[in-house]
């Protein structure tokens, strides 16, 4: 009796095939790409944290792969064939799939499909020579061609060549897992089988299943990778002062600052991203005043004593966590994103008492949302100061010039960080 084509389970490398294309062809990131496959949310967790795999996999060697099936087509063929090579070659090369099954299973993919039956041919044949031919081939493929080359470049300008090689090799590491904890982070470690990092962030060696990790129904942590964890670290003792969260979904950040006993007023934009933090909020039974609003235009007349913002940016120092965010980006973004950042500082200005500290951070790797755009700060803001971190207590998150400039392979020992730019502002009193 034949299975009702109706009742049949949703292919997964189906959907990853799809959501590469989906990525490429709209600029979508990665997890709405998934997420958007109407078939995606009938699959087990199993089968949809294998499409995850499979598509992060691919862009932390998209350079490498790329150039390999290059070399072993005479032209490219249609998009949905080379995405469906693509899916195939990281199985091969990457994750250790069995041949056979990495082979069969995407040559049935591109059989199934009656637009592209006649390219079966060729993608056994491609595989085949991927499994005969690409070990080596990869390895003498630097890890740099993973990153699309303008942003290689400004890298290497910033940082020097050692260590754009170093960030780029920590680009096909699966990055751990960090977890911000409300307290004991001592305790914590030890019943979830982690390390603790720096005040109340811990590391586990891998993410697993989220809800059955200790302290998810009771909501003792938060995920939050350490970096993004070190703006309210630096803050000290915040118990009692009245803080606006600028940009804060989803919510890391304003969780540390209300468990940390201030005041909070967590503002942003997004409707959808406001709603995961006050998910958030509820299961970690933490409380703030949440406002939905564009903070460029948000009339409110308060004046805050600490005003955070984790400004809009091009989030390339999450790639460790999402490497298809490299992709898509132009300079021309860049400079819209700067201009929006430089917009929002001024709104920040205008919601500081004086005497008030001003905390400006990115995700961003990219100078131009960092140190640059803390230079012209200063220059045209006369009545703050930088307030310096110092050498000693933050040393090994590679403290420069009074701010803080993280990168990836920053701690690689333990597993690196995300790229982070903080910096810290007092405004004078008079």
């Amino acid at each position: 009796m034949t299975q009702d084509k109706s009742r049949q389970k949703p292919n997964a490398r189906l959907i990853a095939v799809k959501a590469l294309t989906r990525i490429e062809e709209n600029q979508e990131l990665l997890e709405s790409a998934i997420e958007r496959d109407p078939e995606y949310n009938s699959l087990e967790t199993r089968d949809r944290a294998f499409i995850r795999m499979l598509v992060s996999s691919y862009f932390r060697s998209k350079g490498q792969i790329d150039q390999i099936l290059n070399g072993f087509v005479d032209r490219e063929p249609p998009k949905f064939v080379l995405n469906a090579l693509r899916i195939g070659a990281v199985q091969i090369l990457v994750l250790g799939t069995a041949d056979h099954a990495a082979v069969g299973e995407t040559v049935t993919l591109v059989k199934n499909h009656k637009k592209y039956v006649k390219f079966a041919g060729l993608v056994n044949a491609v595989l085949r020579r991927t499994i005969r031919e690409g070990k080596a081939a990869m390895g003498a493929i630097p890890p740099r061609e993973n990153i699309p080359a303008w942003i290689y470049k400004s890298w290497e300008r910033a940082y020097g060549r050692a260590a754009a090689r170093q960030m780029a090799t920590q680009l096909q590491k699966t990055p751990p897992l960090d977890l911000t904890v409300k307290s004991d982070p001592q305790g914590w470690a030890e019943k979830l089988g982690g390390e603790v990092m720096f005040g109340n962030t811990i590391r586990l060696p891998k993410a697993g299943q989220l809800m059955e990790l200790a302290g998810y129904d009771s909501g003792d942590w938060w995920v939050q990778d350490l970096a993004s964890s070190l703006p309210v670290q630096s803050l000290g003792n915040i118990e009692g002062k009245l803080v606006l969260d600028m940009c804060a979904a989803p919510g890391g950040k304003t969780l540390q600052l209300v468990a940390g006993g201030a005041e909070v007023v967590a503002l942003d934009r997004s409707g959808r991203r406001i709603d995961i933090l006050k998910d958030n909020l509820a299961r970690t039974q933490l409380s703030a005043e949440i406002v939905v609003a564009d903070a460029l235009s948000w009339d409110d007349e308060r004046r805050f004593d600490i005003v955070l913002l984790d400004a809009p940016c091009s989030a390339t120092g999450t790639y460790r966590r999402h490497p298809d965010v490299l992709y898509g980006k132009t300079a021309k973004q860049l400079g819209q994103l700067q201009r929006l950042q430089a917009s929002l500082l001024e709104i920040a200005v205008e919601k500081l008492r004086p005497g008030g500290i001003l905390v400006y951070c990115t995700c961003s790797l990219q100078v131009e949302e960092g140190e640059e755009q803390m230079n012209r700060f200063l220059q045209k803001q006369s009545d703050f100061d930088l307030i310096r971190f110092s050498e000693e207590k933050w040393c090994e998150f590679g403290n420069s010039g009074g701010y803080l400039r993280l990168l990836p392979h920053h701690l690689r020992e333990n597993g690196g960080l995300d790229g982070f730019f903080i910096a810290k502002f007092s405004r004078k009193t008079e």
